[in-house]
């Protein structure tokens, strides 16, 4: 199997089989598909962590781990395009700060409420592994 990238340290330390006192296998580095599931699981994690307004405006200028998450209380209204605009500005940052594997990402809100409660996204970005970079589209469903 052809390697894309070596596994994050949390990837890593994943216990896959609890019964067994060893891994057959350990997991030092990801196919292209683990990898893209990867990225997947922590693109889910980091919009799906909510972080308060008034943190995101005291660490403006740096990137700190109590600043994980997006701030998705802005009161959103299907209908006001700079509404929509500014929570996928706060996505781009997020994704930005937090996860490196990412160039370029953009997110692109989709559908509000449906299902109820939830925000339906499209993210556009370059995965950059090896000496290639491949073209990606993940669509994800957040709650609000």
């Amino acid at each position: 199997m052809e390697y894309a990238a070596v596994a994050p340290l949390f990837d890593r330390l994943i216990d896959e089989d609890l019964d067994a006192p060893f891994d057959v296998q350990q997991k030092r580095f990801l196919s292209f598909n683990e990898l893209e599931a990867s990225i997947m699981k922590d693109l889910s994690n980091l919009l799906n962590t909510r972080v308060s307004l008034a943190w995101q405006n005291n660490v403006a200028k740096i990137v700190a781990p109590y600043a994980y998450g997006v701030n998705t209380k802005i009161s959103i209204s299907p209908d006001n395009v700079a509404d929509i605009r500014e929570l996928e500005l706060n996505i781009d940052k997020a994704i930005r700060d937090f996860e490196p594997r990412l160039i370029d990402a953009h997110s692109h809100v989709t559908g509000i409420g449906e299902p109820a409660g939830t925000l339906s996204i499209t993210i556009d970005a370059v995965i950059a592994y090896k000496n290639h970079h491949s073209l990606l589209s993940f669509p994800i469903v957040v709650s609000l």
